[in-house]
């Protein structure tokens, strides 16, 4: 049995679909849901080939057809979250015409958000609901005995033109017993020796070197605007079996971040604590720098679990932040308050860490009133903020409770139109949905205030020079915090009114990194607001377009 794995080309900054794209993508974060199922299928003795469409120029179709004409493949997985419905569709075409006797399985959040609805619309032989190893083994077996597949927990195929959804799969508990994702088997080398400092989760380094690591699985936790794939029964690794992977990463691919994965970091205070006891015994025989990245609760940490995470190298940490509006947190469900908020980034910051989340505006409790107590924190608070954090607007991703409710209301009147639209038009997030009680008038006022706030406020510096040492380039900037100059290399200068978000190597703050241009237009933007200048692009991209298609039939 022949097994192929697809991963799909992942978007470059806010998703938008092009089947005829060609260009290879080294700037993503790294999958790791069938990579883990590579891993457990090879440890069971199957012969698996992992297709990372990231790594390979040229079209989706080609690339598909390519390695289709080269080997026959039995079963062919693949598998993502909801925006990457156009691009998994199109796979099972191109399977369909190039390998018609391959069964083809589809996992992911798409799948357990929207069974019926994603089988109905992807068409492939099988989908995995939730947690995807064992159910990928035993698929398998049953596939390979043409036995039952009714008696495979956690998938969805067809009987009699009808789609049977067998019984939902136990999660794994023991995570321990897991192998450690096949990131070799995607390329992960390759990946390494093409990645650059530019997410801001990697501007610790010149030549960054990242391992992401999942310490946990789900969330015990219920956010309105959130859909957990694997359910919520909340599950941890062992502290033993985390440190063993960072040393495996650290000896087999010199890494020099380490990603965690965990949504829930310090949960358990006591094991946090141990964690960071144990990883600076090792990384202290480490002959280089090990920076650390992790997520954790505002309600979850105090100065204690602060200092241990600095005296382990954690520069930058994620937080669930949301909305500084009581009344907006009690709403999504989030069971943390604006003072938890407030005192969480001041102690990163006395620290002189850096947090890095996002205020998401327009749930349905959202009034102009509970918009401006998180738009004038944001505005007055800078200086603890320190440019880790943004804004935007709720989006209703499909399986969410947020999702339920605008079905539920109206706001979302046919799903599969719903989908479709997405999947040609792409993730409009400059044009939120209104789900909340204003007028259309008045949340276009709200969008007005947040991405105008979002364009023109926060600190930002202008390089001190840029120039090329030995085919690298090197920038030397001035941190607006601490005044102290970085050395930045490998990482470009940006276009005329282009910036890039980095952190000071002095102090760890994050600013825009801009050109002499950027100030004029950042006033211009205060000056005009982002409703004005959207629109006058819309109008200037609406001629261009004309002006060309002119151009091609020879009008002009």
């Amino acid at each position: 049995m022949k097994i192929l794995i697809i991963i799909t080309r992942f978007a470059k900054g806010a998703y938008t679909y092009d089947k005829n794209s060609t260009e290879k993508n080294y700037t993503y974060m790294v999958p790791l849901g069938l990579p883990y199922i590579s891993a457990f299928l090879k440890k069971n003795g199957y012969d698996v080939t992992i297709l990372n469409l990231n790594h390979l120029e040229g079209k989706v179709q080609d690339l598909i057809r390519d390695e289709l004409s080269k080997n026959q493949y039995n079963i062919i997985f693949t598998g993502g979250v909801s925006i990457y419905f156009p691009d998994l569709r199109d796979y099972v075409q191109y399977i369909r015409e190039d390998s018609p006797d391959s069964k083809i399985v589809i996992g992911g959040g798409i799948i357990s958000a929207q069974p019926e609805i994603m089988y109905s619309l992807l068409k492939p032989d099988f989908i995995v609901i939730g947690e995807g190893e064992l159910t990928a083994l035993e698929l398998m077996q049953c596939i390979e005995k043409n036995g039952d597949p009714s008696k495979v927990d956690g998938i969805g195929y067809t009987e009699n033109g009808n789609l049977v959804l067998t019984k939902p799969r136990k999660p794994i508990i023991d995570l321990d017993a897991l192998p450690y994702p096949d990131l070799e088997g995607m390329g992960f080398d390759e990946f390494l020796d093409h990645t650059l400092p530019t997410f801001i989760v990697y501007d610790t380094v010149d030549f960054p070197r990242p391992y992401p690591l999942l310490a946990s699985r789900s969330c015990p936790f219920a956010c309105t605007f959130c859909f957990h794939t694997i359910g919520n029964k909340y599950r941890q690794r062992s502290i033993k079996s985390i440190i063993d992977e960072i040393k495996y990463a650290v000896r087999k691919y010199k890494v020099n971040i380490i990603h965690l994965e965990d949504e829930l970091f310090a949960y358990d205070k006591e094991r946090a604590l141990e964690f960071c006891k144990q990883v600076k015994e090792f990384t202290d025989t480490v002959p280089y720098k090990i920076y650390f990245n992790l997520s954790l609760r505002v309600d979850c940490a105090d100065e204690q679990i602060l200092d241990a995470l600095k005296s382990i190298g954690c520069t930058l940490i994620g937080l669930g932040l949301e909305s500084f509006s009581l009344t907006v947190l009690n709403s999504m469900k989030k069971h943390t308050s604006p003072e938890q908020i407030e005192r969480i980034l001041q102690m990163i910051a006395e620290k002189g860490l850096a947090g890095q989340g996002s205020f998401i505006f327009g749930d349905p409790a959202e009034t102009f009133e509970t918009a401006t107590e998180t738009l004038d924190f944001y505005n007055n608070h800078q200086d603890i903020i320190r440019g880790g954090i943004t804004l935007g607007f709720v989006v209703p991703f499909q399986g969410s409770p947020l999702y339920k409710y605008c079905v539920e209301k109206g706001i979302i009147k046919d799903e599969i139109e719903f989908i479709e639209k997405r999947s040609q038009e792409g993730y409009p997030f400059f044009e939120p949905m209104n789900l909340t009680r204003m007028s259309d008038s008045e949340f276009e006022k709200l969008k007005d205030r947040v991405f105008t706030a979002a364009f023109t406020t926060g600190y930002f510096s202008i390089p001190i020079s840029s120039e090329s040492v030995n085919g690298v380039n090197e920038i030397q900037i001035r941190c607006p915090y601490c005044n102290q100059v970085s050395v930045l290399k490998n990482i470009n200068y940006p276009k005329r009114f282009e910036f890039q978000q980095i952190g000071c190597r002095h102090c760890n703050g994050k600013f825009r990194m801009v050109t002499p241009y950027y100030p004029a237009m950042r006033f211009i933007f205060k000056i005009l607001g982002f409703n004005r200048i959207n629109s006058l692009k819309k109008t200037f991209d609406r001629i261009r377009n004309v002006g060309s298609n002119e151009r091609k039939i020879g009008i002009t």
